[in-house]
């Protein structure tokens, strides 16, 4: 690329962190006044790329998997520590105008997190391999326990809970306290992350040391399919309004946010983000979290999306 070019962010010149043939990388300023981007070289100007920015809510957090959305429309997400690290106040609670709440909580290593049919957070302990109860955000009370590693967590439409273990299971606790072994699959390095959709069929990823990871989707009756492979690091994931999933992962050298399709069995690059981990879905807006972070994203339309 002549030394000459440039990339426009409005009137603003933004740096070029790298350029080739076909792709070139800036870096965004912390507060644009425009959303248009456009490059300059040699007397062509190109016509105006749109996009959307997501801001940052919240940081100094640890987030390990997927916030969630409370009833009042908060942020929930964690501080969730190093391996056998006990952080005072390991729950976090971001208002959606970046208001930061922690709670104290005992539980260690908190790491998936999901609202239940009673509204009620529900907790996940990779350390304690247990799901907790935590009531009104005081009162905590144990679910189940004995779940191995236990990670991502989430409800069928009949309330039942279903965690995953990364050593290789996926159990389902039923309402009335009922446990079976839902599933299996292949050990992940780090964690299990579920997502159940309209039809209470469960997908699940699961980093494993392989470059090519998996997108699983399990029915009710515990059946396993693989929906797409050649992922790498797969992560959290959501659900749109439409049916379409968004899940964090690298893909064809990609990384950010991918949406999938699950009529098509399609795969398109959705939003542009290193390093991210989780995602939660609330009306428009989609919220993110890196390993310290929280975003917020409001699309507003534009064909390409950035974070």
């Amino acid at each position: 690329m002549p030394s000459s070019a440039q990339v426009m962010l409005g009137e603003e010149t933004v740096q070029i962190m790298s350029a080739s043939e076909d792709r070139i990388i800036v870096r965004i300023p912390d507060n644009p006044r425009a959303l248009g981007l456009t490059l300059v070289c040699e007397g062509f100007t190109s016509p105006v790329f749109p996009l959307s920015i997501a801001s940052r809510l919240a940081i100094g957090l640890h987030p390990v998997m997927n916030p969630a959305i409370a009833p009042d429309g908060a942020v929930i997400t964690t501080i969730s520590g190093s391996r056998g690290q006990q952080v005072e106040h390991p729950l976090v609670r971001v208002s959606r105008e970046g208001e930061k709440q922690s709670f104290a909580c005992e539980i260690m290593n908190p790491t998936g997190v999901a609202f239940g049919p009673d509204s009620q957070l529900y907790i996940s302990s990779r350390h304690d391999g247990a799901v907790y109860r935590c009531r009104d955000y005081e009162h905590l009370e144990l679910v189940a326990e004995d779940l191995g590693v236990a990670c991502g967590i989430a409800f069928d439409s009949s309330g039942a809970l279903y965690v995953g273990d990364r050593a290789g299971k996926i159990y389902r606790i039923h309402a009335s306290g009922g446990r079976a072994e839902f599933a299996q699959l292949e050990p992940s390095v780090s964690a299990y992350h579920l997502a159940m959709d309209s039809q209470d069929r469960l997908y699940v990823t699961g980093p494993t040391l392989s470059m090519r990871d998996c997108l699983y989707r399990i029915s009710p009756h515990g059946d396993v399919e693989v929906l797409l492979r050649g992922l790498a690091r797969p992560q959290g994931m959501a659900f749109l309004a439409g049916g379409d999933l968004l899940l964090a992962a690298a893909w064809q050298g990609n990384k950010g946010i991918f949406r999938f399709s699950p009529d098509t069995c399609t795969l398109s690059y959705y939003i542009a983000g290193p390093m991210l981990v989780g995602i939660a879905v609330a009306g428009d807006d989609i919220f993110l979290v890196d390993s310290s972070a929280l975003f917020c994203l409001r699309p507003g339309g534009a064909s390409l999306q950035i974070a």
